[in-house]
């Protein structure tokens, strides 16, 4: 019976083995897979996070790619805006500088019309100075020569004559008085439109516009004004040359009369036929 126990035993031993190295495969299997199963877990891990470093690195590339074309569009979006304000600033600087020189070139015309003017002006107002001297002189010539022959021709009137002679005088130093004066004014206007000239040049920046529109209808007017006056000139020189006219003929028409008739006494304004008193209403 004991040896049938121990065969027992000796048959069962190997089937223990059996099963403890199954036992054991099976856990090497398992442990096997686990690895494989850890290592393949890591390699997913490491793929992914690769991937992810991977994709990390694209995103930064593609930050830092559109960063530098944003930063290269900044520049030349700089560049165009500077060119653009480089080129208004010359175009400003020209536009700048031919306005100057078209002030510049109107201020010169003016001054030359007006430097023009004023000489012009000169001329005439020495003309004017020159034939109011001729006429002074001969209407003295002639009140000299008529004062003579009315002496010789008439003795009876010697005192209307030096009456009229007397009138004369005043009447001369009058008109001398009043040439004097005008002399004086003129003097004082010519000052003044100097003055004037001087402070419009000094205000010719702010003042140009209204300066030469104003000196455009100074100029008409003054035109106007010497147009008026010469033909005024020209009424009262052929007023007076009809005055003349009839004196003469009042002269001849006493030369032939017998016997000159007395002269009334008149008041200094009443005899305008004189030349004396023409003389110094053409004045």
């Amino acid at each position: 019976m004991w040896k049938r126990r121990s065969t027992d035993g000796i048959q069962q031993l190997p089937e223990e083995r059996k099963a403890l190295a199954e036992r054991y495969t099976i856990d090497a299997k398992e442990a096997q897979m686990r690895e494989q199963l850890a290592a393949a877990a890591a390699a997913r891990e490491a793929e992914e996070a690769r991937r992810a470093a991977q994709a990390e690195l694209e995103r930064k590339a593609a930050e830092e790619q559109a960063r530098r074309a944003a930063e290269e569009e900044a520049r030349r979006a700089a560049q165009v805006e500077e060119e653009a304000r480089r080129a208004a600033e010359e175009e400003a600087r020209r536009a700048e500088a031919e306005e100057r020189a078209r002030l510049a070139a109107e201020a010169e015309e003016a001054r030359r019309a007006a430097q023009a003017e004023l000489e012009r002006k000169a001329a005439e107002e020495q003309a004017r100075r020159a034939a109011e001297e001729e006429a002074r002189r001969a209407a003295e010539a002639e009140e000299e020569a008529r004062r003579a022959a009315e002496e010789e021709a008439r003795r009876a009137e010697a005192e209307e004559q030096a009456r009229l002679a007397a009138e004369a005088e005043e009447a001369r130093r009058a008109a001398q008085a009043e040439l004097e004066r005008k002399a004086a004014e003129e003097q004082a206007r010519r000052a003044a439109e100097e003055e004037a000239r001087r402070a419009a040049e000094a205000e010719e920046e702010a003042r140009r516009a209204a300066e030469a529109e104003r000196q455009r209808k100074a100029f008409e007017e003054q035109a106007r004004r010497a147009a008026d006056e010469e033909a005024r000139h020209a009424a009262e020189a052929e007023e007076e040359e009809r005055r003349a006219a009839e004196a003469q003929l009042e002269r001849e028409a006493a030369a032939e009369e017998p016997e000159p008739e007395p002269a009334l006494v008149s008041e200094p304004g009443a005899d305008s036929e004189l030349p004396i008193y023409r003389w110094i209403d053409r004045t």
